[in-house]
């Protein structure tokens, strides 16, 4: 009996397009953004799902909604799906980050500037998120809106990378879907990294962030 997690960012905001680090901050999507999530609903919408979760930022819950409406189903909303908490960082860009905070800014580290969530508290709350849904939805198809800083922590801890360091893989588009299936013993594979397929009709990628 698989367990089957499809984890999707949210739609395109107008800071991803400026390049500015949201975390916590509740920035909406932007016109663009609701294309990508009606664009994704249409291509799930012959998929099996059984239950939708959605980090409770307006980016991520405005995505759930409009991509779980073609199955009926309402999105269960949770911080624990949301981004990471980026504290004075918010708001930045990473060339303004870079001139504030130039010892932040290393090769593939996870940073923790002033007032962010650190690794651990990231880590605590993703991964125990997930292994409760786990255990909670066995044999289920479930469908997780959340953001790339919390896709690359649950990416890492699926392929048992080392922590703290940025692995060599991209998250940048918006609404990409990363599945992972769940066998009978509880072992977690990666199936699907970041799939955009359903926007290369038109013009609806972003610009990262």
């Amino acid at each position: 009996m698989t367990t089957t997690f499809l984890f999707i960012r949210h739609g395109q905001t107008d800071w991803n397009v400026q390049g500015r680090w949201q975390g916590f901050t509740d920035i909406p999507l932007n016109e663009v953004g609701r294309a990508q999530a009606h664009a994704l609903a249409k291509r799930l919408a012959s998929w099996p799902l059984d239950v939708v979760y959605a980090s409770d930022l307006e980016r991520a819950a405005e995505t759930a909604a409009i991509m779980a409406a073609p199955h009926g189903l309402q999105p269960i909303l949770t911080p624990v799906w949301r981004e990471r908490g980026l504290g004075a960082l918010e708001g930045l860009t990473q060339a303004e980050i870079h001139k504030n905070y130039p010892y932040l800014l290393l090769p593939r580290s996870f940073i923790e500037g002033p007032g962010s969530e650190s690794y651990d508290k990231l880590r605590k709350r993703v991964i125990g998120g997930y292994n409760k849904l786990v255990r909670q939805h066995k044999g289920q198809t479930v469908a997780i809106i959340t953001h790339g800083g919390t896709l690359r922590m649950i990416v890492s801890h699926v392929l048992d990378l080392p922590g703290r360091l940025f692995a060599p893989f991209h998250l940048d588009g918006n609404t990409g879907i990363t599945r992972v299936h769940v066998d009978k013993k509880g072992q977690s594979s990666l199936s699907l990294l970041n799939d955009t397929a359903h926007l290369e009709a038109g013009l609806m990628f972003d610009a990262g962030g």
